[in-house]
C-alpha cells in the first residue's frame, strides 16, 4: 500500500500447529527481489521468521531480508464492504481501454483517466490533454448495476492492478465519485486491489 492504493492476495500456506506469527512485516523491497529471483515452478519454499528477520528457501536459494519493526495497519477498515455501483468487465478490454487512454493522459500532468456510467449501459473511458486534445473509449462492461458513475483516478494505477489480476473478468465495486473504490476478480475472493478516485474540479 501507499497513500493512494493497496493491493491485498491472502494465499494457504502449510505451517505447523505449535508455530505461528500473526503478522510479520516485509519490506515492499524486499518482496519485489524474491519475485524475481524465485523460480516459476511450482515447488514449495520454506518461510523461517525469527525476531527481526526471515528467511525464505528454496531448492537453489536462500533468501534473507530484515523485518520491519511494529505491526502491520487493519487495512480492513479502509476497504468499502457495500457499493453503490458495480460493473464487470473482462480484464483485457478493460486495460487495454484505459491504456489507450492514458497515452493521452500521462503527456498532461496528472495522468488522470475518467470513467462515466452511460444510460445505454455501456462505460466512456475519457482522458484530456488541454494541449494535444481528447481521447474517448466506450466499453461494453459484462455486466453493469447500480447508480450512474463519473469518477477519475490515475491511469498507471488502474494498469498496474489490472496487469497483476491473473482472472479474465474483474468487478470494480464504487461507493461514490470521492470514495475508494475496489477491483477483484470474479471467479475467487483472495485478491484485491483499492485505489483512491481523484479530483479533477
Amino acid at each position: 500500500t501507499d497513500s493512494h492504493r493497496l493491493a491485498s492476495r491472502t494465499a494457504m500456506v502449510e505451517c505447523p500447529e505449535e508455530l505461528s506469527f500473526h503478522n510479520v512485516v516485509v519490506p515492499g523491497k524486499s518482496c519485489n527481489e524474491l519475485t524475481k529471483i524465485l523460480d516459476d515452478d511450482q515447488n514449495p519454499a520454506d518461510i523461517v521468521v525469527a525476531e527481526n528477520q526471515i528467511l525464505v528457501k528454496s531448492r537453489h536459494i536462500l533468501f534473507y531480508s530484515r523485518l520491519l519493526e511494529g505491526t502491520y495497519p487493519d487495512t480492513t477498515r479502509i476497504i468499502p464492504q457495500g457499493s453503490k455501483t458495480e460493473i464487470t468487465v473482462s480484464t483485457k478490454e478493460f486495460l487495454q481501454s484505459i491504456e489507450r487512454a492514458s497515452l493521452l493522459s500521462r503527456e498532461g500532468k496528472s495522468n488522470v483517466v475518467k470513467l462515466v456510467t452511460l444510460p445505454d449501459g455501456n462505460v466512456e473511458i475519457t482522458s484530456n490533454a488541454p494541449e494535444i486534445g481528447k481521447v474517448t473509449d466506450i466499453l461494453q462492461p459484462k455486466a453493469m448495476d447500480g447508480e450512474e458513475l463519473k469518477i477519475s483516478f490515475n491511469a498507471k494505477y488502474m494498469i498496474d492492478a489490472l496487469r497483476a489480476i491473473d482472472s479474465s473478468e474483474i468487478k470494480a465495486s464504487f461507493t461514490g465519485p470521492m470514495s475508494p473504490f475496489v477491483i477483484r476478480p470474479t471467479d475467487h475472493d483472495w485478491m484485491l486491489h483499492l485505489i483512491l478516485p481523484v479530483r479533477t474540479y
